[in-house]
């Protein structure tokens, strides 16, 4: 299978594994600081595990660089899913994709095509949707705290393609662990229940350590733009199972917004995997060594 549509497939498959985290949240009774510590802790160990054969330890500035920016988005995402509806969260994290498209041709050298223009213009639209639906002072807090998590899953896009040379894998576990230090105080707060555990175990490991797992071997093989607007399937994903195991339903407004969130980019993803386009610098070829390595 070509790497490129093999990549778009794995970034699918991330956003399968990453939709499950809002459900998994929004059922741990404890402090969001401490969710998203215990997370992070067990998503770096699993994809550690997962990737052993790939990871390989740098202290690179641009590796450093992504793993601060992975692990405060982490935090804010958690804070986010906490304060407002998980579908307002998670919509909110791909309005990323409009900072990369601006800084991926003068950090990178990957060009921001014209059809990947008119596809970010639908996605941006999509998201400002959200804003028509009535916040209370909860909400409106969650909604900016999922809107400064956007610029450090941006920042991280950017800097884990910069260090695609390396090992991707390395920035993500370290970021997650980098996570889970600031969150120390809060986790031992409050002991979590057996239901609590239970979340925070699927949290860990299936919602971003298997996620992440997959990830770090698609963005190797796909412009950074694209690995922001693919996984955007996952806005409509996330909320649907928040909805069938709490009830908790977004507005009209946001929902409108996230179906135009959703086609927008399941399109872009169809023409990435037909056209087969690899990133703009090539990167020889790795094994396929995560996550079943």
């Amino acid at each position: 299978m070509n790497e490129n549509r093999l990549a778009v497939l794995m970034l699918l498959a991330a956003a399968i594994f990453w939709s499950t985290s809002g459900v998994l949240i929004k059922l741990v009774a404890l402090h969001p600081m401490a969710i998203a510590g215990w997370r992070s802790l067990i998503a770096g160990g699993v994809i550690l595990l997962l990737c052993r054969k790939e990871v390989k330890v740098s202290w690179g500035v641009n590796p450093v660089l992504a793993a601060a920016c992975m692990g405060l988005f982490c935090i804010c995402f958690v804070v986010a899913t906490k304060l407002t509806t998980a579908a307002n969260a998670i919509v909110l994290q791909y309005s990323a994709s409009a900072y990369v498209a601006i800084l991926a041709p003068r950090m990178l050298g990957e060009p921001t095509r014209r059809q990947d223009w008119y596809f970010l213009s639908l996605v941006v639209a999509g998201i400002a949707l959200f804003f028509f639906d009535t916040l209370s002072l909860r909400g409106t807090m969650g909604i900016l705290v999922g809107m400064v998590g956007s610029l450090f899953w941006a920042g991280a896009m950017i800097f884990l393609r910069k260090s695609r040379n390396g090992s991707t894998a390395w920035p993500i576990a370290l970021g997650n662990f980098m996570a889970a230090g600031l969150c120390l105080p809060f986790m031992f707060r409050q002991a979590p229940t057996s239901t609590d555990w239970l979340g925070l175990v699927g949290l860990g490991v299936i919602s971003l350590g298997a996620g992440y797992a997959v990830f770090a071997y698609a963005i190797k093989r796909v412009r950074a733009l694209e690995a922001v607007l693919i996984p955007s399937i996952e806005p409509l994903i996330n909320p649907m199972w928040v909805f069938l195991a709490t009830g908790e339903a977004p507005g009209l407004w946001a929902f409108t917004g996230g179906a135009l969130v959703l086609a927008a980019v399941t399109v872009r993803g169809m023409v990435s995997a037909y056209h087969g386009r690899t990133p703009s610098r090539p990167v020889q070829p790795v094994p396929l060594v995560c996550p079943t390595g």
